[in-house]
């Protein structure tokens, strides 16, 4: 199976407050409410991440799911409700959804279950997720030949890189008034396989550098140039500032030294980039 289940429990009832589960969920804007009308008979609650594309549904069945049940605590009672988060979601986008799913506990006094489990626990965030990583891995190392389309990638790099990508409209506002360009990720792969996170920049433009960059996408007049980041900041670093409050090394031109910046890139010579950089979308990365 290719999802994390997460099977919620109540101690010695299986009553909850339905309506105030739907509430619950009305107030998470990623969430919408769908009622299937198949023989299932089951209610499903997508959670859908506008910007991160990760996805899980919270799902009520008739009937309960939990295999081996009988070898559970009794006095904890499964409430046919459960959690399902596909399984090669990265660790970032999952912590956002447990997230979630601990004020959902927390707000119902639910108690949770999974395969890996020995029995019926409270929700514990650290609990969770390291179960989530654990069922991740043991998916990748037994369904490696399904993971074609798939690029690994360090998974504390990729958690900085997705922190950047949910926050970036927010950094857009911080910017804006400064004219400051925040550029999109470009995620792209080598002959190797090897993942690259790039951005794009243009000649006269003050501009923030993400997390993480490889490569350079640099525009000058009608030329574009691919430049290795570490050999541009090599020549730049002194005319930037780390962005305040945010990842370490994300850095912004500081005002008024554009000119300088122009100025040294004019003057610097770069390693040709001989690589083939094919792109892929973000989605389509995993982490180690």
């Amino acid at each position: 199976m290719d999802v994390f289940i997460l099977h919620f429990f109540k101690e010695k009832t299986r009553q909850f407050d339905y309506e105030r589960l739907l509430s619950f969920f009305n107030d998470v804007s990623e969430a919408t409410i769908i009622d299937t009308d198949d023989a299932s008979s089951e209610l499903r609650i997508a959670y859908r991440h506008p910007i991160l594309k990760s996805s899980a549904d919270f799902v009520v069945s008739r009937r309960s799911t939990v295999q081996d049940i009988y070898k559970l605590d009794p006095h904890f009672l499964d409430v046919n409700f459960r959690l399902e988060v596909p399984l090669l979601t990265p660790t970032y986008s999952s912590n956002i959804i447990f997230e979630i799913t601990q004020k959902l506990c927390k707000e119902f006094n639910f108690s949770t279950y999974n395969a890996l489990y020995e029995d019926v626990m409270p929700f514990r965030f650290e609990v969770v997720s390291r179960g989530f990583e654990i069922a991740k891995q043991n998916f990748k190392d037994k369904f490696s030949y399904q993971l074609d389309n798939y690029y690994s990638y360090p998974q504390i790099k990729l958690n900085e890189c997705l922190k950047y990508v949910n926050e970036q409209y927010d950094l857009h506002r911080y910017y804006k008034e400064q004219n400051v360009y925040v550029p999109n990720y470009f995620v792209v792969v080598d002959e190797q396989n090897k993942v690259h996170f790039t951005m794009e920049w243009a000649e006269n433009t003050r501009t923030l550098f993400p997390p993480h960059i490889d490569f350079i996408y640099y525009r000058s007049g009608l030329e574009t140039s691919i430049l290795p980041y570490d050999e541009v900041m090599a020549k730049i670093e002194k005319y930037t500032t780390n962005v305040p409050g945010f990842i370490e090394n994300t850095k912004v031109i500081e005002p008024k030294q554009t000119k300088k910046v122009n100025k040294a890139l004019k003057k610097a010579k770069f390693t040709k980039v001989n690589s083939t950089l094919i792109r892929i979308d973000l989605s389509q990365v995993i982490d180690i």
